[in-house]
């Protein structure tokens, strides 16, 4: 099981990788799509963004539960800490950027800290000598 489970935990956290650099795009391409005069929640420009937003929260869940029956604690511990930021930070961020730009602008911050974490789990699952901590 443990073998299957560290196999599984390579290739989630891989295309969990992808999906957040997937989801920088959408970002950009909903903030080039907005429309004048139209409230941000009410911009179908951001919809590919949240749909995938969704998707990340859910592909960060099932990584966790592969992390649990792996059994590396510290990976199981970063990851829980990636799904804390996705999860519960950046609804927030993005909530309170709706009144306040400066504020906003750490939602982007947040999904920089995401990648960056999340790459790093990457690059750790696919070393040669993976192993479980």
């Amino acid at each position: 099981m443990k073998t299957f489970a560290g196999a599984a935990y390579r290739w989630l956290i891989a295309l969990f990788v992808v999906c957040v650099v997937v989801q920088l795009f959408l970002a950009a391409a909903g903030a080039f799509g907005e429309k004048e005069g139209v409230d941000l929640e009410d911009q179908s420009s951001w919809d590919p963004h949240r749909t995938l937003g969704l998707v990340l929260v859910l592909l960060g869940i099932v990584l966790l539960v592969v992390c649990v029956a792996w059994g590396s604690e510290r990976i199981w511990l970063l990851a829980t800490f990636l799904l804390a930021l996705l999860t519960f930070i950046q609804p927030i961020l993005a909530g309170l950027g709706e009144d306040n730009r400066w504020v906003g602008a750490f939602h982007g911050l947040d999904a920089g800290a995401i990648l960056l974490l999340a790459g790093w789990l990457a690059y750790r699952a696919w070393r040669r000598d993976l192993q479980p901590a």
